[in-house]
């Protein structure tokens, strides 16, 4: 199954570590970390420019990569049922 994360991107569902609420991990020194290694790699895709409430986590082909989006994470849960 694919999951719907903001305008015309999809995502294979087998393919997520987490879905992650940005208001709370935002600032967390892990997530920095994260983030930068991440983006460092060129692996950081930005569905949404604004209101971002959403950090995706997946491993694709041995590849961690992060989606950044502004649909909350109670809604890309539900989607992903």
């Amino acid at each position: 199954m694919y999951l719907h994360i903001g305008k015309d991107f999809v995502i294979n569902n087998n393919s997520i570590i987490g879905i992650f609420n940005l208001n709370y991990i935002r600032n967390t020194r892990e997530f920095k970390n994260l983030y930068d290694n991440i983006e460092k790699e060129g692996n950081i895709r930005k569905i949404s420019e604004e209101d971002n409430k959403s950090f995706i986590l997946t491993e694709e082909n041995k590849i961690i990569k992060g989606y950044v989006t502004n649909i909350g994470t109670n809604t890309i849960g539900k989607r992903k049922m």
